[in-house]
């Protein structure tokens, strides 16, 4: 990607004139030959529809322009193979710097100019990482509002990859792709590892021990942000249990395990595919009891409880204890709130009461429940509570936990 730096005033020498395109001029179809020899600089004050990149650098360099400036929303859009075709300096900035250069040429009493350098390289922790793709799927689920959505974040933008023989990549036998396609690798990788570590754990295990271990900062220890139209602090919507966490991973301390015969119930019965009403009352449950990684409870109005049941893993004699964070709007309480394993005791349940105190139309709120050991072992289970009032309110309520370790 040509991403270059750029710097911009009113000099001779190597600076060039800045051509404006702004608001609807904004477009591939309005750049002509004005722009030869010339930097393009074009300005939108609204994040949608984002400009056509590649188009309108293309059409800048058909009509003999030397480079574009573009303000960009997010990164994800840029990190493609296809930007990297092109013959001319492309510069994304941010808005806040758009509005910069737009107020230095509107106000600038000579011909504005601009100069484009080379490519710098900066390696460290100055960019933010990881971060949420603009293009990721995000939650709730609209068909199983009680089961978290997604389970969990892996890298996915940007990543080399083997590519076909076909004339699309030009013979190339690598390309840069981004996309689920690229992070569904990434996880299956991990299980692959954690199984070869673990060989007696089930699929349910495996994926427990990935979510409970996920994190939710990033290599500078703030919040994982989400990219989108608008960037913001991303959420069990965007990420799940968090980012996945290989490491950590190997050592979750606490796995929620389910068999074969739970998935069963649940796709049957609580799921709504059984067959002639073959689901005894017994056996149809709450779906809140699935034992997942995660606990989501829709249309909670005024109390609600989950169990949930945990296999330590780890050191046979350890002490858990609960540390809560309820999420606003929403009282939290955990029975027991200690759990004491050993070598004849693996394997214990716990039950989580959720009563809310807000009544409002409908809002998601986040916290956390976690268990820890007093060392290197946090559970972390993330909450998100939608809050709806009772029907003489005219709403529902709701709350949603994924459990994440630390």
């Amino acid at each position: 990607m040509n991403a270059q730096s750029f710097v911009f005033q009113q000099n001779a020498g190597h600076f060039r004139e800045i051509q404006l395109y702004s608001g609807d001029t904004c477009d591939v179809n309005q750049i002509d030959s004005e722009v030869k020899g010339k930097i393009v600089f074009c300005f939108q004050s609204t994040f949608n529809p984002a400009p056509d990149y590649y188009g309108i650098s293309r059409k800048v360099s058909a009509n003999g322009g030397k480079g574009v400036i573009l303000p960009q929303h997010d990164t994800d859009i840029l990190l493609s193979d296809i930007l990297l075709t092109l013959d001319i300096p492309f510069v994304p900035v941010d808005y806040e710097i758009a509005y910069r250069i737009l107020k230095y040429i509107t106000e600038n009493d000579g011909i504005p100019k601009a100069k484009i350098s080379l490519t710098r390289t900066t390696i460290g922790g100055a960019i933010s990482a990881p971060k949420v793709a603009a293009f990721s799927s995000r939650g709730p689920s609209s068909i199983y509002p009680g089961v978290l959505k997604p389970d969990i974040a892996a890298p996915g933008v940007s990543i080399l990859a083997a590519a076909p023989n076909t004339a699309l990549y030009g013979g190339l036998r690598y390309h840069f792709d981004s996309g689920t396609s690229m992070s569904c690798p990434h996880v299956t990788g991990i299980v692959v590892l954690l199984k070869s570590l673990h060989p007696e754990w089930s699929p349910a295990a495996l994926k427990s021990a990935i979510m409970t271990t996920a994190l939710t900062i990033d290599n500078n220890g703030m919040p994982i942000q989400a990219n989108g139209n608008v960037p913001k602090m991303a959420d069990p919507f965007d990420y799940g249990a968090g980012f996945v966490n290989p490491t950590k991973a190997a050592d979750p301390g606490l796995v929620y395990d389910i068999s074969a015969s739970d998935y069963h119930k649940f796709f049957n019965c609580v799921g709504g595919f059984g067959r002639d009403d073959n689901c005894t009352t017994a056996a149809k449950g709450s779906l809140a009891d699935l034992n997942l990684p995660s606990i989501a409870i829709p249309n909670l109005r005024t109390i609600q409880t989950a169990v949930r049941t945990v296999t330590n893993v780890g050191q046979a004699d350890a002490v858990y204890k609960a540390s809560l964070q309820p999420p606003a709007g929403v009282e939290m309480s955990v029975e027991p709130p200690v759990l004491v394993f050993s070598s004849k005791k693996r394997v214990q349940s716990f039950k989580v009461t959720f009563k809310a105190t807000r009544k409002v139309q409908g809002d998601y709120t986040f916290g956390s429940l976690a268990w820890h050991d007093g060392g290197s072992h946090w559970i972390y289970l993330s909450i998100d509570s939608f809050l709806v009032a009772p029907p003489n309110h005219h709403g529902r309520n709701g709350v949603k936990i994924d459990s994440r370790h630390q």
